[in-house]
């Protein structure tokens, strides 16, 4: 269980002043000894800068967002807290934007590549207009993956690939989302109220990452989707025809590797269209593939309580202990990491949609038979028992949130580690 320091205000991050830094670095190491947690989770302040296509540092329109310059000051910051640590876990999240110097101060790299849909809605097409995206494509995993591998020169063992049970839902109001999930459209053309929708109660707004970003997100838990959209008897590959008469997609040739979904709720206005992009089996399997095949250190769920009431996405992600995950034969894409050609992420996309990967892959993928049974209730016990104060005075706003991590071994070792934990 770690201490979670994510979602402050990058403009109260201490820049300049080392008595912030060693302040939040005390304060932090107070909290786990006080609660006997195992370790911090911290997010690297520039994780949004680049993703929100905010092209200059420092306050402006779109609002504030970390100026790169100071990486190295943080980069110290995170050697001085490994050092207070005294052998406790230290974790690092990211985005795609990748920093050096780091393969030897933090344990694991969680790299977050979902919500990509919000992060790219700032970036207009040449006449104005916006783009859908889909909401965790394998291509920008892929990349992500490679990037912070190659560039950051993080050993594949401590880097931990995010994926989300949430999902992504908006309206777009242009027909060729039948086709492919990136499509063009005006803002002005969206016309539908989506407080109309009886489902409204399913969906989570999506926090606004990006200032200035008008994106009209919403999340749509796997939960609630699977049994309203989908056909359970099927494995969830087909639609459940009772409702809002959805259409499932699943074209590769975006190389986003995920299905979506579309429907047209209001007839009188038949270019307006919701569209779904989320993860089910027939897209995790393809990460789980790609991580199996790298040795990634692991997998993290950023919210599990999304799962359905039976973790059919939790049980997928727990292949038959000591056998890789199901797949067709093949052979596994070379990855030299540093020191040669960066790898292409076309060549990685191709191999693991068309299921050329091969070699025997020695070890297992953890169990979750335990997570699969008690998730859940040990998710909501782990709230309840680390809830801690709001500080309106400090940068360290503490709130609660759950990424589950599941690692991936090489030996007959299995370690689960759910984090539940306090925010900063």
């Amino acid at each position: 269980i770690l201490l979670s320091i994510r979602n402050y205000n990058v403009e109260q991050w201490p820049q300049d002043d080392d008595v912030d830094y060693q302040r939040i670095i005390d304060e932090s190491i107070t909290t786990i000894k006080e609660y006997n947690l195992d370790g911090i989770d911290i997010e690297y302040p520039g994780m949004r800068g680049s993703l929100c296509k905010v092209p200059n540092p420092g306050p402006n329109p779109n609002g504030f967002i970390w100026d790169k310059s100071n990486d190295d000051k943080f980069i110290n910051f995170l050697i001085t807290l490994r050092e207070a640590l005294n052998g406790k876990t230290l974790m690092l999240t990211v985005g795609r934007d990748v920093i050096g110097n780091l393969n030897d101060v933090i344990d694991y790299l969680n790299i977050e590549t979902y919500h990509n849909s919000l992060y790219q809605n700032l970036k207009k097409s040449n006449n104005g207009n916006y783009k859908s995206h889909p909401n965790s494509p394998l291509d920008v995993y892929i990349k992500a993956y490679e990037d912070w591998n190659y560039y950051g020169r993080i050993d594949s063992k401590k880097i931990i690939m995010g994926v989300d049970f949430g999902n992504t839902i908006q309206m777009i109001p242009n027909e060729n989302i039948r086709q492919v999930q990136t499509v063009e459209f005006p803002k002005s053309a969206v016309l539908f109220d989506f407080n109309k929708l009886k489902l409204i109660d399913q969906f989570q707004p999506i926090r606004d990452f990006c200032s200035g970003a008008d994106s009209n997100l919403y999340s749509w838990p796997w939960r609630e989707l699977s049994y309203t959209a989908l056909n359970k008897s099927e494995r969830f590959c087909s639609i459940n025809t009772n409702f809002l008469n959805w259409t499932r997609k699943f074209e590769e040739k975006d190389n986003s590797g995920t299905p979506w979904l579309y429907s047209v709720p209001d007839l009188s206005v038949p270019f307006n269209h919701l569209y779904v992009s989320y993860e089910d089996i027939s897209s995790l399997r393809s990460k789980l593939e790609f991580a199996v095949t790298n040795s990634i250190g692991g997998m993290s769920i950023s919210d599990v309580s999304y799962d359905d009431i039976n973790n059919n996405l939790l049980n997928f992600m727990q292949p038959i202990r000591g056998k890789a995950v199901p797949t067709t034969g093949g052979s596994s894409p070379s990855n030299e990491g540093n020191g040669k050609s960066a790898p292409k992420v076309s060549d990685n996309v191709g191999k693991i949609k068309k299921g050329i990967i091969t070699g025997s892959i020695v070890g297992s993928i953890l169990g979750l038979f335990l997570l699969a049974i008690c998730a859940y209730w040990y998710r909501q016990k782990s709230l309840h028992k680390y809830e801690a104060e709001i500080n309106p005075e400090s940068t360290s706003n503490r709130v609660v949130s759950s990424t589950t991590v599941i690692q991936i071994t090489t030996d007959d070792s299995s370690n689960i580690n759910e984090l539940a934990s306090p925010e900063i």
